[in-house]
Parts: structure tokens; C-alpha cells; sequence
């Protein structure tokens, strides 16, 4: 085994990605095990899968908190810490790297920590879209740490027993519907969820019509008021000031 890997505190960097592959598809079939971040270990999770007699080997590693197979990683992140990586950007180069770095990435999201910071609901749902539709990393939830463990487990029972059927090399990754993209854009727009963008597009028929139609007109649907419907008027007309 490679010096470095047997260390606990090595860094898995791409560098050293390969390795890590060669060492999960030698080991695995002779005990199951998988890699967790050295964070991880306030958790508690990772031991919990010891107890049940799983093997957890501890690294720093490059992307993701738990490393399942060579091809599939998991992202853990607090409802608290998911919100402050949006504002100091971790979350957008966390969720680069676990792209660029597996085929398989997920993020699991935890609902454990009161957040410390209050956060506008577009910029959340922002995060939540650059996440899961830009760079097509399924998000997954979790009531509270024993069930992001239970989570965790069971994905690498999939994994373990049908690898194939579950994580094929050669899926062809499927783009948003036109509608759905239609609604995420209209879902972008102050104060519209996704019933009301939904009646929007069902009421003016396209996108165009949408950011055309007058206040209103944009007041003829149902839970749009004059207020809501003056906010999205004025941001489709207002100036970009952007740099």
C-alpha cells in the first residue's frame, strides 16, 4: 500500500485519486469499507458504520465527506453550515470539485443546526438550483444525524450489492424538461414559488409573455397581489448595474 494512503492524515488529492480507486476495488471485496473526511469525526457517524462493524478509514479528503466507491461521494452538510457556505463560497467550489471528481456526487442535506445567519429565501433556493440543476448533484435529506448515518449506509449497500444497475459508467446524463427549465426561471422572480410559477406560464403561455404582461394582468392570477406583481414588474424592467 502506498505510504501516503496508510496515513491518516493525508490529503486525497486528484493526484491521488486513482490510488484510492485501485485501493476501494482490491479491498472492498474482501471487507466492505469506506473512506470519511477527518471533519466527519465530531459527527459521530462514521463511528456508528464501526459499530456495526463497517471499516472507516479516516482522510482529508479533496471533494466530499464520505467516499463510497470510486465513483460515488457524499457531501454532508448541516442546514447551518449549507447556509454558511453559501456566503463565504465554499458551497459553489465544493460543488465543482465533487462534480469534476466522481460520476456518481450527492449532497445530503441535515437538518440538525439552527442557522446562525438569516439568508433571503431566492438566495437559498438559489444555492439549492447551482447545486442540483447546474451541476446535477441529486440533494438528499436528513431529519438529524442517526438518519444521515442510516442514509449513508444504505446508499453503500446499493452500491455494494448492485453496483451496476444502480451507478452504470455509461449513463447518459438527462437534461431538464423545457418546462421545467421554464419554471426555474420564472421561479427566480421575488415572491413566485412553484404553484405560482406554474400558474403564470399555464395563464400567459411562454416566458416572453410572462416578463411582458402588465402588473394587471400579472394580478389575474390567483395569489399574485398588486404588491408581488409590482416587485416582479419592476425587476424585469429594472437596469442591469452589474459591472
Amino acid at each position: 500500500m502506498d505510504s501516503c494512503l496508510s496515513s491518516l492524515h493525508c490529503p486525497i488529492t486528484p493526484k491521488l485519486q486513482q490510488s484510492i480507486y485501485i485501493e476501494i476495488q482490491r479491498d472492498t471485496m474482501a471487507r466492505p469499507f469506506l473512506f470519511a473526511d477527518l471533519s466527519e469525526r465530531v459527527s459521530g457517524i462514521p463511528q456508528s458504520f464501526s459499530a456495526k462493524g463497517l471499516e472507516v478509514r479516516m482522510k482529508r479528503l479533496h471533494a466530499g465527506d464520505y467516499v463510497l466507491a470510486p465513483h460515488v461521494a457524499i457531501e454532508r452538510k448541516t442546514t447551518a453550515d449549507f447556509i454558511q457556505s453559501i456566503f463565504d463560497k465554499r458551497l459553489f467550489a465544493q460543488a465543482q470539485s465533487l462534480r469534476a471528481s466522481f460520476l456518481h456526487p450527492l449532497f445530503l442535506l441535515e437538518e440538525t443546526e439552527a442557522p446562525k445567519r438569516e439568508i433571503h429565501p431566492h438566495a437559498y433556493r438559489g444555492a439549492i438550483f447551482y447545486v442540483s440543476v447546474q451541476n446535477h448533484i441529486p440533494i438528499l435529506h436528513a431529519r438529524n444525524t442517526e438518519e444521515s448515518a442510516e442514509t449513508i449506509y444504505a446508499i453503500l449497500e446499493l452500491v455494494l450489492e448492485e453496483p451496476e444497475r444502480l451507478f452504470s459508467l455509461h449513463e447518459k446524463k438527462r437534461a431538464p424538461s423545457p418546462e421545467l427549465s421554464q419554471r426555474y426561471v420564472v421561479e427566480t422572480l421575488p415572491g413566485i414559488g412553484p404553484q405560482l410559477a406554474d400558474a403564470l406560464l399555464k395563464k400567459f403561455g411562454n416566458l416572453q409573455a410572462v416578463f411582458a404582461a402588465p402588473v394587471e394582468e400579472l394580478m389575474q392570477v390567483a395569489g399574485i397581489g398588486r404588491g408581488r406583481a409590482e416587485k416582479v414588474h419592476e425587476i424585469l424592467r429594472r437596469k442591469y448595474g452589474g459591472a
